[in-house]
């Protein structure tokens, strides 16, 4: 019997051959931290071509995204960090003013770490995407974050379940960031680029 490599079951192990790869690539160029914004960046962007069902050459297309606004994007990829650690060790401090001054201050806390959320998930799309500076890119994120809010937290909650699950599927853990990548490329290219830009200029995006 012929095998037709063409047919939907055989397509999908495809894409799933090309995210394993892809979280291997990620890891690998990921492994000095600072490069995690650069790494994570191109790994959007080689996801953004799978979702589009483009001709993908996994490491052509992953190394050339990763070398394509290397410098921003990889102080996007700190700067992320960084204000995720520092919510984190204040959260303490917040929490004791709140308790001894007001709870509109532990409150206002949580609001900001919604908001770092929702610009968490969107930001890679976002530079794997978007061509600009830092704070241009900084803008796009936080203004497509609100404006397709149930979009936003669609992704964070199938993220949160993807990074759930890796807990009791341990295979899953070694494509559990390509994944989120793949899902999260998909809800954004057909649920938030195609209702925000024309044809035209979706076609003039990285």
């Amino acid at each position: 019997m012929k095998i037709n490599y063409h047919s939907p079951f055989w397509q999908r192990m495809e894409k799933l051959y090309y995210v394993i790869l892809l979280n291997l690539l990620w890891i690998l160029f990921s492994l000095p931290i600072i490069t995690i914004g650069a790494s994570t960046a191109a790994l959007y962007h080689t996801t953004f071509n799978l979702v589009k069902g483009k001709d993908v050459q996994v490491f052509t297309d992953f190394y050339h995204a990763f070398k394509l606004n290397f410098v921003r994007n990889m102080v996007m990829g700190l700067f992320v960090i960084c204000f995720g650690l520092l919510l984190m060790l204040v959260q303490g401090f917040y929490l004791q003013l709140a308790t001894e001054i007001s709870q509109v201050i532990y409150y206002l806390y949580l609001f900001v770490t919604f908001l770092f959320i929702l610009f968490l998930v969107n930001i890679f799309p976002v530079l794997g995407s978007f061509k600009g500076s830092f704070l241009e890119i900084a803008r796009i994120t936080l203004f497509l974050s609100i404006k397709y809010l149930p979009m936003s937290i669609l992704m964070i909650i199938i993220n949160f379940f993807i990074l759930y699950l890796c807990q009791f599927v341990i295979p899953l853990a070694v494509i559990a960031v390509a994944l989120i990548a793949f899902v999260n490329s998909h809800i954004f290219l057909k649920k938030v680029l195609k209702v925000s830009f024309t044809a035209e200029e979706l076609s003039s995006v990285n």
